[in-house]
């Protein structure tokens, strides 16, 4: 997780204590892909990982495998903002 990142979820209004970030593979009809959202909740099932900054993030059991040595990172652009996943299986896929 880089610092960019933290500032993000801090800047809109994570709490450590209360929020967590899951990343989910995801299929669909223009390829496959991962999602990446702020939660209130543990994943079901799920793989817990304590990052930093106090950051808990919980994968489905397939990203898990996949993403070892990924780096999340934070766009603040208007048009693309959002979470990123810096690793090689987590190229751009677009979804209908």
């Amino acid at each position: 997780m880089t610092d960019r990142a933290l500032d993000a979820l801090r800047a809109e209004g994570w709490d450590p204590a209360r929020n967590c970030l899951v990343i989910r593979h995801v299929l669909g009809c223009g390829g496959t892909g991962y999602r990446i959202a702020l939660s209130d909740r543990a994943l079901e099932d799920g793989r817990r990982i304590d990052s930093s900054g106090g950051l808990v993030i919980w994968m489905d059991a397939y990203a898990f495998q996949r993403l070892e040595g990924a780096a999340i990172d934070y766009d603040t652009e208007k048009e693309t903002g959002g979470f990123l996943l810096d690793h090689e299986d987590a190229a751009f896929a677009a979804f209908c």
